[in-house]
């Protein structure tokens, strides 16, 4: 775990800027942890009971894309070692629909991802998700990582991880462009596209536009390298939080989206991420700008593209000018939290028992080995960390990086919705660039993070 540590240095410098914004029976088992039950019993490790229990099943609103095929496993395990609890995964919805609606019902699920979000605020300030600062899994979490899970002094997450912004290059496709290496800076980036589009029949670049963290990554990165390194760390993230920033006013940042966007693969405003997967897989994009929490389907499916691992690159997203260190975007990823919803002491307790069991680190990895995403969790030793042999390659580079936060750490709903349908304007040429960056300055100004 040694070569994540700096990434948790330098988030501990950032976040902190930011934090607190706002039927049947069966035979008993060994629990793992401790757990407490509304009656007072109490079961420790190792402490075993032959005692027949109530069959109870949970729920779990936890499952994402990018490891939805570990899941059988993961429950399978689970449930084996805890034969009287059954989980069931809920929540095949954007999270906005789903909690949303089961928050009204005052019923949320038993484990439920959160992120900085008004509908997980909605969900904590109702009461409906647990203070998890008691918590004994809790302690194997990085400071920085839980002060970004933090409103109003309670901890409603437990993150997954370190996200980061990459671009994700097919080499076999770049070397039938004349290219030996990936782009360095966005100078190069250009010529690099505009090779692909001359030279090959690849789609230069492409992103999964329907999500909104990706779809700003676009301009993201353009506007985090010509303002910050004139502003320094964690000035960005000031004048967003007050709405001081006029994008209409760095032209140059325009300008860049300007020549970027037609290079995008028609179809990018609305693909969803296994969708950019499966462009790469099918070898029709060359490069595409995604998180590291997709970086095992994208490396896997380059491989099967290119027809050989060591033809992919995933390097930082060269938007830098020449000669400039490139900067990055990087956030806590989303997080788990625990329903306080009242219910029998049966119910309670499985919950308890399944949420310390999946922070153990021989049943996290299930989950972070599937995604192939850096990990956070300080119990998981170095021989349970499987990542995929280019993004431990651009590890290195990622910590050394200067960056700023991901815009869903810093925007409201309101900003959120108006600037990613604008960027998916602009890659679909339906609009400019600096008609883009209007509507974002207009709304910023008039929405920022204080109204959450």
């Amino acid at each position: 775990m040694k070569k994540f540590i700096p990434l948790f240095l330098v988030l501990v410098m950032a976040i902190a800027l930011f934090a607190g914004c706002d039927g049947g029976t069966t035979t008993g088992q060994t629990t793992t942890g401790q757990t407490t039950t509304k009656s007072g019993e109490t079961t420790t490790e190792g402490t075993t009971t032959d005692a027949p229990r109530e069959k109870v099943t949970i729920e779990a609103f936890m499952v994402g894309d990018d490891w939805v095929d570990e899941w059988p496993a993961f429950k399978a395990k689970f449930e084996s070692e805890y034969d009287w609890i059954e989980v069931i995964e809920v929540g095949t919805g954007p999270e906005a629909g789903f909690l949303q609606s089961r928050i009204a019902a005052n019923d949320i699920p038993d484990i439920v991802s959160v992120d900085n979000t008004e509908v997980s605020y909605q969900a904590l300030d109702a009461g409906l998700i647990q203070d998890l600062s008691d918590k004994e899994v809790t302690k194997n979490i990085p400071q920085a990582y839980l002060d970004a899970f933090t409103r109003d002094g309670k901890i409603f997450g437990l993150t997954q991880g370190a996200a980061f912004t990459c671009l994700y290059v097919n080499m076999a496709a770049l070397k039938e462009a004349g290219w030996d290496a990936p782009p360095a800076d966005f100078e190069e980036l250009l010529a690099v596209c505009q090779d692909l589009k001359d030279k090959t029949a690849y789609a230069p670049l492409t992103v999964a536009g329907d999500k909104t963290t990706t779809a700003w990554m676009v301009y993201e990165g353009i506007i985090a390298n010509e303002v910050s390194p004139d502003w320094g760390a964690g000035v960005y993230e000031e004048k967003f939080l007050a709405g001081e920033i006029n994008f209409t006013e760095h032209t140059a940042a325009t300008e860049k989206f300007n020549k970027i966007a037609p290079f995008f693969m028609p179809g990018s405003a609305t693909n969803k991420e296994d969708d950019v997967t499966a462009l790469m897989t099918d070898g029709a994009a060359a490069m595409a700008i995604a998180g590291n929490w997709t970086a095992k389907g994208l490396v896997e499916g380059i491989t099967e593209a290119a027809g050989s691992e060591e033809d992919v690159a995933v390097i930082l997203v060269p938007f830098n000018d020449p000669g400039e260190q490139v900067w990055i975007s990087i956030s806590p990823e989303t997080a788990w939290g625990l329903s306080a919803v009242d219910e029998d002491d049966n119910i309670e307790e499985a919950r308890e028992i399944y949420f310390n069991w999946i922070m153990q680190p021989e049943n996290f990895k299930f989950v972070q080995n599937a995604r192939g995403t850096v990990p956070v969790l300080t119990t998981l030793t170095e021989d349970q960390i499987v990542l995929p042999e280019p993004i431990k390659a651009v590890v290195p580079a990622m910590n050394d990086a200067p960056f700023v936060l991901m815009g869903f750490n810093l925007w409201t709903e309101v900003f959120r919705d108006a600037a990613c349908t604008a960027i998916r304007d602009v890659i679909s040429g339906n609009m400019t660039a600096e008609n883009a960056v209007k509507v974002m300055s207009d709304t910023l100004a008039t929405s920022n993070r204080s109204e959450g």
